[in-house]
Order: structure tokens, then sequence, then C-alpha cells
């Protein structure tokens, strides 16, 4: 079990506007995260998805998962 939130901090970024905007209009969304553990090693990247529910809802979901230091199958 884990814990991740992040937080878009550069509204210069044009991903920052895109975001914003498709939240704004109640579209869906979907993210992708690169992370590893606290040593810089097993590199993951996971696909979240953000699909819009009415009343404004967004339900999270995980997608997929690349591990991206195994051989493959990733």
């Amino acid at each position: 079990m884990g814990f991740w939130q992040g937080d878009p901090r550069d509204p210069r970024d044009p991903a920052f506007a895109d975001a914003g905007e498709a939240l704004s209009l109640g579209q869906s969304v979907s993210l992708e995260l690169l992370y590893g553990d606290h040593e810089g090693g097993r590199r993951t990247s996971t696909r979240f998805g953000l699909p819009a529910r009415e009343g404004g809802v967004w339900i999270a979901s995980v997608v997929r998962h690349w591990h991206l230091d195994r051989p493959n199958p990733r």
C-alpha cells in the first residue's frame, strides 16, 4: 500500500493549462508517473486514468504499470 500526491506547480508549463481546461470542462484525463524506490532503482512508470463521472466526480484508477529495470515482458 502506498500514497502519492502531486501538484502541478508551474503555470507556464503547457500541461498545466491543458489539465486545468480538461478538468473545468469535466473531461476524462490520464497521466503517467515515473517513480522508483528510495535508492533510485526499480523504476516504474504507471498510467493513471481519471474518468469523468456525472456530477463533477472523477474516479482514479491504475491503467497500466511498466517496470523499466526488468527484462521483457514488462
